[in-house]
């Protein structure tokens, strides 16, 4: 797994010589697979765990929704996309192979590389603003500097996402334990400061606005499905679907709800006051000091998540130029796109001016509703087409080896369920006749999911697969060819070594 010589191996590394990464989109061999279920929450938690999704709970309290009701739809909005995301978990240890790739199966190999620009824009979108957010804080804690401030974030972030997989894990594992513990403190604060009596009777019931908190608790969930099995694919093959699901459900909902709930508490509180400060004054209000460490907690969560969205988006960008041009897993190339990808979201950090970020928020959520319909095909496929049965050596093949370029049925179904959503779409930047209509209230991935994943499913009712039955057959003997020291692996093709080459 890492760029190491080695005789014994575990997790492809000699015990205590860990390096750099090697592999990105390619297949995870058995003797590779390492690592626990319960893992799966504390790193899950710690996505969400950011004062970022604090701020998605206050968009009903915003439209005056009163907090009851915010309350009610944050939990609706979070089971809704957690409930689809969360079953992408199974993904990884059944097949081996980053989240995207495994669409190929789907939509072919070339007609993926829409659904993956989306992806990767969307993964660096979300990037500039937890720059922002950790360079803010790190200003709050100290004195204004937040060029330097975001140059130190990014490469920070840059280095963990480089070395890759396992040292993502554990950064998120153990900063899981004090964010736990500080937010838990805020909460506390909160609850003992504000007059929930008063808070209950505060604002009322809109559709409108009930709808508009569902659907972006909804949609930060399912921004998340891309890239799932990223970091359950190291996870042996044997592990259990519902425990992986479970554990990824729990602790994915588990912080999203939490702090969305945070944060339309205290805007319902302190409707005048920035959503951060609100969450600062209740901490040091309760302990003096708190709100400052919940600054240094905020910076903290940036830094472990930064480098989950930094090595995702670098996956679907290998697997976006290898749609054309074949190429050779390897910790060179990841490194590169990763350095490409911190520097570009840096420059979009330090290039989008103040009064701009509200519309690219908006842009972004609009860009999360494009995952619905993908969600839908991927999930179907998996488990009522192919029952998680895949040829993935064809899967990894130039070509889309038996499964195409272009994968009709899925990029149909997708084309379909997004054209019935957008009628429904309700954002700063555009809304629907269907929306309008319904007085502004946005219900299109209750619409886009299920026309999806039924015109997939009957669409796929008649196809043939028995090429790809035969292609699973002989798929263990290839997927070992592909990973024997004898050969060097081009994403499915198997050219021999030269004498005394290095193999990968």
């Amino acid at each position: 797994m890492y760029d190491e010589q080695q005789s014994e191996t575990v997790n492809g590394n000699t015990p205590g010589t860990r390096r750099v990464e090697t592999h990105s989109t390619d297949y995870i061999p058995g003797n590779e697979r390492h690592g626990t279920v319960w893992q799966q929450a504390p790193f899950w938690f710690m996505i969400n765990a950011n004062v970022t999704t604090a701020l998605t709970g206050v968009i009903g309290a915003g439209l005056g929704l009163g907090i009851v009701w915010s309350l009610v739809a944050i939990t609706a909005g979070g089971l809704f996309g957690t409930f689809f995301t969360a079953f992408h978990a199974a993904q990884g240890p059944q097949l081996g192979l980053p989240q995207m790739i495994q669409s190929r199966v789907q939509f072919g190999s070339r007609g993926l590389v829409v659904p993956l620009a989306v992806v990767v824009l969307i993964q660096c979108g979300f990037g500039v603003f937890f720059v922002i957010l950790g360079a803010n804080s790190l200003s709050g804690m100290t004195t204004p500097h937040n060029g330097p401030y975001e140059v130190l974030i990014c490469s920070t972030a840059a280095v963990i996402a480089i070395i890759g997989h396992d040292l993502v894990h554990r950064v998120q594992r153990y900063l899981s334990i004090l964010v736990l513990v500080t937010f838990a403190l805020v909460t506390v604060g909160v609850l003992s400061e504000v007059d929930l009596g008063g808070l209950v009777g505060a604002g009322g019931f809109a559709w409108t606005a009930f709808l508009a908190q569902f659907g972006a608790s909804a949609a930060y969930q399912i921004a998340l499905a891309p890239m799932v099995s990223d970091y359950t694919r190291y996870l042996p093959k044997e592990t259990g679907t519902r425990r992986v699901v479970a554990m990824v459900f729990l602790g994915s909902l588990g912080s999203a709800t939490w702090l969305e709930m945070l944060g339309a508490t205290v805007t319902t509180a302190l409707p005048h006051m920035d959503t951060v400060e609100a969450i600062r004054h209740y901490g040091d209000a309760f302990i003096g000091g708190l709100g400052w460490i919940t600054l240094a907690v905020t910076l903290f969560s940036v830094i472990g998540v930064l480098p989950t969205t930094f090595y995702s988006a670098a996956i679907n960008a290998l697997s976006m130029v290898d749609a054309f041009r074949p190429l050779r897993p390897s910790a060179r190339s990841r490194v590169l796109v990763i350095a490409a990808l911190t520097a570009l979201t840096y420059l979009a950090t330090v290039g989008i001016p103040d009064h701009y970020l509200n519309s690219f928020s908006s842009f972004l959520s609009l860009l999360a509703y494009l995952l619905v319909p993908w969600t839908a095909v991927n999930l179907v496929d998996f488990y009522l087409i192919r029952h998680s049965s895949y040829a993935i050596s064809e899967i990894l093949a130039p070509g889309g080896g038996v499964y195409g370029r272009w994968g009709v049925r899925g990029l149909g179904s997708y084309a379909i369920g997004l054209a019935v959503m957008v009628p429904f779409f309700s954002t700063s930047l555009f809304t629907g006749p269907a929306a309008r209509a319904l007085g502004g209230a946005d219900i299109s991935p209750l619409i886009g999911l299920p026309v999806s994943a039924l015109l997939y499913w009957l669409l796929m009712r008649g196809a043939d697969l028995s090429a790809e039955r035969d292609a699973i057959v002989r798929d263990p003997e290839r997927l070992l060819a592909l990973h024997d020291r004898a050969a060097v692996p081009v994403l499915g093709t198997f050219v021999p070594a030269a004498p005394g080459q290095a193999t990968a």
